[in-house]
């Protein structure tokens, strides 16, 4: 390594996870000091020259000669020296002119300069001397015994002072060190705690979550039993006297309908959750929504004996939404007031305008909330049993009908006193003046009804169902209502009914033996292309992606089953309709 190399510390770096950790700090001299120094002679008289080099050969020092102020630039930028003789009249550059850029350069500014004069200098030319940093300024002919004794002792001095400095160097970079140690350390625990804490954290929303859904599990199978146990007890009842009543036949209508709206609020969070629900907004008047809600939960309220009160107010409130869906909200929390009140209880029903949005709120003299449970209560799962009359639930009603609110872009919030003060639920949205609003979906206003034909009797139907039940169940209703029907219990038996007896109209399931429902339709056009049949799937499958499989396939409509009978005979009214 050459001897005056240099090394700068500007940055300590460590790379962590996060980025870098950087210590800055000043820049640092870390030259190695070398064992012997060149010392420098610069003088432009031959004889002065050789007299300084034999003054100085007993300090066994290498010195290096310069006959001009540019050769000694030169040498001090090539290499490193214990000690400058430099004298003051040097021609063209003279010798304070050298010093001074000597000392405006970071590698010589501190370098011990000696000037030497022919002449007997006088105050002011000693005084620039020491301005320029000199440690000495000594006249021509100069004794050798002075020379060496000055030059010794300057020597020893840098020497002393290079190994403080090496010293405090050190010192320094293990300081540094340290501290880069420490706080890495630091950093390195801090991580590993936040690490934990995360963990931790997870771990314990997992374990809430795996309690919530083994607790919706039994909630589920609870609430499923319910409207199982009387349909249960009507098959029971129908064995033992085989006649349908009118209080058996509104049990069984009742029940098979809280079972479709367990298995549709499901369905509805799951599609929410995926981003796949979608709105049908238009311009409506909040009491035509309230009144519409009225209607579905009439059932619930009047079997528990509330009295329900709706208070419209004398302002006409329109917004735009989905009337479907925001009749669905109010009719939750409608049921949800009605389950949790005791019988005999009240519920008030008002609606008006705050601002730019427009409010429905329901009030009940119920049970009430606990104020630690209003924090959670739109949370899915999230429910308070308090009887095994009914007024429990899923705990999905109000965590279903916030969504449906978000995607309107309003709120859904509760107030209740505490127990047994009742309940308070009110939800916003914009009115349809405001900016917010929802845009109209014109789609709406573009729907018409379709006519039923006079007569549409006597035309054929095919069924295709692997499940006998419904398959015979389906077949007496169509026969009921004056209707030829067809049976097929296969995909491959399907196909065969259809191609040779060419029905007006065939229900599919799609879950078929042999053959599946949307393989004997790809089939059946494969054979082919025009086929005077109306295809309509009848299946368990009711997302998106399973309607848009069946529309690709070539199905003319798709029906979710348990369908209800006025769903399929005006499905049937609409593929007759579309046919002619």
């Amino acid at each position: 390594m050459e001897c005056g190399a240099r090394f700068t510390v500007g940055v300590l770096e460590a790379t962590q996870s996060d980025g870098a950790v950087a210590i800055p700090h000043e820049e640092v001299d870390t030259r190695p000091v070398a064992g012997v120094r060149q010392i420098l002679v610069v003088d432009d008289a031959p004889a002065a020259r050789e007299a300084l080099r034999a003054a100085l050969e007993p300090l066994d020092r290498p010195i290096v000669m310069a006959e001009s102020g540019s050769d000694a630039l030169r040498m001090l930028l090539e290499s490193d020296y214990a000690l400058a003789l430099i004298a003051l009249e040097l021609p063209g550059m003279g010798g304070f002119e050298v010093a001074e850029l000597a000392r405006g350069r970071e590698r010589t500014q501190h370098l011990p300069i000696v000037f030497t004069t022919n002449h007997r200098p006088d105050d002011a030319t000693v005084l620039r001397a020491y301005q320029l940093g000199a440690v000495d300024l000594l006249t021509k002919p100069v004794l050798p015994t002075v020379l060496r004794a000055k030059v010794a002792v300057f020597i020893d001095l840098q020497r002393h002072s290079e190994e403080l400095a090496k010293e405090r160097i050190e010192r320094e970079f293990d300081n540094r060190r340290r501290d880069f140690e420490t706080t890495a350390l630091r950093r390195e625990r801090d991580r590993e705690q936040a690490a934990n804490q995360e963990l931790a954290r997870l771990n314990e929303a997992l374990a809430e979550s795996d309690r919530l859904k083994d607790s919706f599990i039994a909630i589920l199978a609870h609430e499923l039993r319910n409207p199982l146990a009387p349909v249960r007890t009507c098959v029971d009842l129908l064995r033992a006297e085989p006649k349908l009543t009118p209080k058996m036949l509104e049990i069984l209508d009742r029940q098979t309908n809280v079972l479709a709206r367990l298995v549709e609020d499901l369905l509805d969070l799951s599609r929410i959750k995926a981003d796949k629900i979608g709105l049908r907004p238009e311009k409506i008047p909040l009491a035509d929504v309230i009144e519409m809600a009225i209607v579905t939960s009439k059932p619930v309220v009047d079997e528990r004996g509330h009295s329900l009160v709706f208070e419209p107010g004398s302002e006409r409130v329109v917004v735009v939404a989905d009337p479907i869906r925001l009749a669905q909200v109010v009719s939750n929390l409608v049921n949800n007031a009605a389950r949790y009140t005791e019988r005999g209880g009240h519920i008030v029903i008002s609606c008006g305008e705050v601002g730019e949005l427009g409010f429905i709120r329901v009030v009940d003299d119920g049970i009430g909330i606990p104020p630690d449970l209003q924090a959670t209560i739109f949370q899915m799962f999230v429910q308070e049993r308090v009887a095994a009359d009914g007024s429990g639930g899923l705990g999905l009603g109000l965590a279903l009908s916030q969504r449906l609110i978000e995607l309107h872009r309003g709120t859904l919030s509760v107030w209740s006193a505490g127990r047994g003060k009742g309940s308070t639920f009110e939800l916003r949205i914009p009115l349809a003046r405001s900016e917010i609003a929802l845009p109209i979906d014109r789609r709406t206003s573009e729907l018409q009804p379709l006519q039923r034909p006079v007569d549409d009797r006597g035309l054929r139907i095919a069924i295709v169902d692997d499940n006998e039940d419904a398959l015979e169940l389906l077949g007496a209703l169509l026969e009921a209502q004056g209707y030829e029907v067809l049976q097929a219990r296969d995909g491959l038996a399907g196909l065969a009914l259809i191609r040779d007896h060419r029905p007006h109209l065939a229900f599919i399931d799609l879950s078929l033996p042999e053959l599946d429902g949307i393989g004997l339709v790809k089939k059946l056009y494969a054979e082919e292309a025009s086929v005077p049949t109306r295809l309509i799937a009848l299946t368990g499958y009711g997302e998106d992606s399973d309607r848009e499989l069946t529309k690709q396939a070539g199905f003319h409509a798709h029906l979710v089953k348990p369908a209800t009978v006025n769903k399929i005979l005006t499905c049937i009214t609409e593929q007759l309709a579309a046919a002619t």
